[in-house]
């Protein structure tokens, strides 16, 4: 039998919560409004979103953009492809094409891209085969931008405090001198990052279902015994940690890094 890879389990893991990734993770939009301040005043911007998962932020970047406008929507699951596609199409949304496709290769022109966005899935990529991608399809005044969150952001939200081996499980992640290092051997220049703190307020029940569910591709690394001991000593972590079990209130942080040739 041959052994299952990482990349074969993640696919496997986006499958399973296509249909209700929407509802299990929080889509924050103020990154999109940044994003939206540095696009150009081109009435007919080309844009690509890597990684796109179900739809929920390409339908926030397509509200930023012209009806003349176009964006190639990328996702290396099959599953989030056929569910972005009816989620936009049922938004009376058309200016857009969507295909399953590798980071590693992406399936764009070259020199064809205005602005190539990822969103928290750079931890997915083989990030120097993907940045050699990006610089290829970018225009020569392109951009790109990368949201994601790093390791000691992880580490600080109320799964990397709380939540047992949350932080050593999740090595996927990149600290920002990596993401510096692999920009610049890509012959590529960060223009510009911005931090965005987000305040969360949930109740333990709704921690528990997120964690059930694995809103975070995190917990399917646990194995079963693994995950089962680990919740239980999280739902005691924040029994003993805050006061009002329906308003547990903490910190998401994340990085937006804008990137050019």
């Amino acid at each position: 039998m041959s052994k299952i890879t990482g990349q074969q389990k993640t696919d496997s893991h986006f499958s399973k919560i296509a249909s209700k990734y929407k509802e299990l993770r929080t889509t924050d939009t103020d990154h999109i409004q940044h994003i939206k301040n540095q696009l150009s005043k081109k009435s007919q911007i080309v844009m690509a979103d890597i990684g796109c998962g179900d739809g929920r932020y390409s339908i926030e970047l397509l509200k930023c953009l012209e009806d003349s406008s176009y964006l190639h929507c990328i996702d290396f699951n099959e599953s989030m492809i056929k569910h972005l596609k009816k989620y936009l199409i049922s938004q009376d949304i058309l200016n857009f094409c969507a295909a399953p496709g590798d980071a590693s290769k992406l399936p764009l022109e070259s020199d064809t891209m205005d602005y190539i966005v990822t969103f928290n899935a750079i931890h997915h990529f083989d990030i120097q085969k993907f940045l050699a991608e990006v610089y290829e399809c970018l225009k020569e005044d392109g951009r790109a931008f990368i949201y994601t969150r790093l390791r000691n952001q992880n580490s600080r939200n109320i799964w990397g405090q709380y939540f047992p081996l949350f932080s050593e499980m999740e090595d996927r992640l990149f600290e920002f001198d990596e993401l510096q290092y692999a920009i610049k051997k890509a012959d590529m220049k960060i223009i510009h990052t911005n931090v965005f703190g987000h305040n969360r307020t949930s109740s333990l029940t709704d921690l528990v279902n997120k964690a059930k569910n694995k809103h975070y591709s995190t917990f399917d690394l646990y194995s079963e015994s693994e995950f089962k001991k680990s919740l239980k000593v999280f739902k005691q972590n924040i029994t003993d940690n805050f006061d009002d079990m329906e308003n547990i209130q903490w910190q998401d942080e994340n990085i937006l890094i804008e990137i050019g040739k």
